[in-house]
């Protein structure tokens, strides 16, 4: 059977993982982990994104779990079973009893349909994943603990965009927000179901969480009796502090890896946990060069990634791509035989000279993440290869919180004058790859978000189909056919599947989080007795 028809199976069934119980003692001690940044720096989870979750993730959890190997599975999630109906549009939930949230009150499933059919889909709700969620027709609670959720269309693997490898979507309290006339607002501080409970936060400077003892999974109640997040821009500070004790664990550049270990520090990482994706942004507008074909094959050829690759990748960090939709032999329509891009810089100048390129400016967008740190590094060796190539270049830095607006919009703002809009972006792997094709790739119109391809009145129609299948073997092959199409239309450049690099000093033994995504689990990581 193929792997991609396992993880379409494990979906249906709901199958368990539940970890087992052992006696844990008290959480002890201040946890401090150092990001390169706080995003938009806002607590309400309806109005932040996939990378806030750095800061915003640990307090509030997904409706369905990750196991530590990737699968979706009840094990660390609100849903502890689910079923689907033939048709693929009906779900039945089952929630786990005895959750509570942060204040004490019972999480049901009240919570679930406050969550899904009103915050995240309000006028005001700009998350990476609030525009899936109009694929439903109702969610309705049928019981304290049963949740029915109907789609207006046939989708299989829905579910995975509720859970903390494929999405950005996690269940909040109702009783934690008031209407307004735009949508909803936090009352108060945020609470949630998490390992861990808001204590403070100061914009820029900190987050400090607490643990939660009387969190429902006894196994994941952190060590540390207290977390401290705290920002730093510089890869160098965030080294820095770890070899001086002054945190116990940072989020680098992976090219910081070798220097840790050198250092007698040890490195961690979660294996797959974001692809490094060079987009071309804006080119479904026909004024653009890039709506071009024989343009985007330029751009490609013209940037030698393989040497990007070694330059910023340490072995073990990273591993090279075909494609930033189908990066793992897991993924839905993966196609072995597909290589990745070959630098050619003559093919590249023969394809400029086609297109007709007569020094247009190509913008490049430079914005650190905390799931590609090291993207201002990438895109100075990207905006060298393009100038050595002939393309006239502008190069602007910008803070992620500044730039997201630029394609969470409607409409876009994507600058007619500029022959492409180039950004390194992070989706996570999302095995299913439906999710990532709904938020990177299709039109606004048919519920996308970035609208990442040159043509989106043919990926619409493309995506109209895909919705119709419920059948593995059909969605199978019409997802590798569209990955087929998608690798010859160089519609993006894809650089690496990369590990989530983590430093951590002599107060840290370990940590567990999933394969794949950003479910991190920062409560995992045990304290060295």
């Amino acid at each position: 059977m193929m792997k991609s028809a396992v993880i379409y199976k494990a979906i249906l069934a709901g199958a368990l993982w539940v970890a087992g119980a052992t006696a844990m003692a008290a959480p002890t001690g201040t946890f401090t982990v150092v990001v390169p940044n706080f995003g938009r720096e806002l607590l309400d989870l309806g109005k932040t994104s996939t990378q806030d979750l750095q800061y915003t993730g640990h307090i509030n959890d997904p409706l369905i779990g990750t196991a530590p190997d990737g699968s979706l599975a009840p094990g660390r999630g609100l849903a502890e079973s689910w079923t689907m109906s033939d048709d693929a549009k009906t779900y039945t939930l089952k929630l786990r009893q005895g959750v509570k949230w942060h204040d004490g009150k019972p999480f049901t499933s009240d919570d679930v349909v406050f969550s899904l059919a009103e915050r995240f889909v309000a006028k005001d709700a700009i998350c990476t994943f609030c525009r899936l969620l109009q694929s439903i027709e109702s969610v309705k609670a049928t019981d304290p603990h049963t949740v029915v959720i109907q789609l207006k269309s046939p989708d299989p693997l829905y579910l995975a965009i509720l859970s903390a490898r494929d999405g950005d979507i996690r269940m909040l309290a109702r009783h934690n927000y008031r209407a307004t006339p735009e949508g909803f607002e936090l009352v108060g501080d945020p609470i949630g179901t998490g390992p861990w409970k808001y204590a403070s936060f100061s914009r820029g400077v900190e987050m400090t969480l607490d643990a939660n003892t009387d969190y429902w999974d006894k196994d994941r109640i952190p060590d540390f009796a207290s977390m401290r997040i705290v920002p730093r821009s510089q890869p160098s500070t965030r080294l820095s502090m770890i070899r001086s004790g002054e945190a116990d664990m940072a989020f680098v550049d992976p090219r910081q890896a070798d220097d840790a270990r050198a250092a007698g520090l040890t490195v961690l990482t979660a294996k797959g946990a974001a692809i490094a994706s060079l987009e071309f942004y804006g080119c479904w507008q026909q004024e653009m060069l890039c709506h071009k074909q024989d343009f985007r094959e330029a751009l490609v050829r013209a940037i030698d990634m393989p040497t990007i690759f070694k330059h910023i990748y340490p072995e073990g960090t990273a591993q090279p791509i075909s494609s930033a939709y189908w990066p793992v032999d897991q993924s839905m329509g993966f196609d072995p035989e597909q290589k990745p891009y070959a630098y050619d810089p003559k093919r590249s100048a023969e394809l400029l000279k086609k297109a007709g390129y007569k020094g247009t400016t190509v913008k490049i967008w430079s914005v650190r993440t905390v799931s590609i740190p090291e993207a201002p590094e990438i895109m100075e060796l990207v905006d060298g290869y393009l100038r050595a190539a002939g393309f006239k270049t502008e190069v602007t830095p910008m803070e992620f919180g500044a730039f997201r607006p630029r394609y969470a919009s409607t409409p876009q703002r994507w600058e007619t004058q500029y022959a492409a809009h180039l950004y390194l972006n992070a989706p996570g792997v999302r095995p299913t790859v439906l999710p990532n094709l709904r938020v990177g790739v299709i039109g606004q119109e048919v519920g996308g978000l970035i609208q990442g391809y040159w043509d989106l009145p043919t990926i619409n129609q493309q995506w109209n189909k895909l919705i119709t299948l419920h059948k593995a073997d059909e969605l199978e092959t019409e997802l590798r056919a569209l990955n087929k199409k998608m690798h010859g239309e160089f519609v993006n450049h894809p650089v690496a599947m990369k590990s989530q690099v983590a430093v951590a000093g002599k107060r840290v033994e370990s940590w567990t989080p999933s394969l794949y995504g950003f479910a991190w689990h920062l409560e995992t990581v045990k304290q060295r007795k």
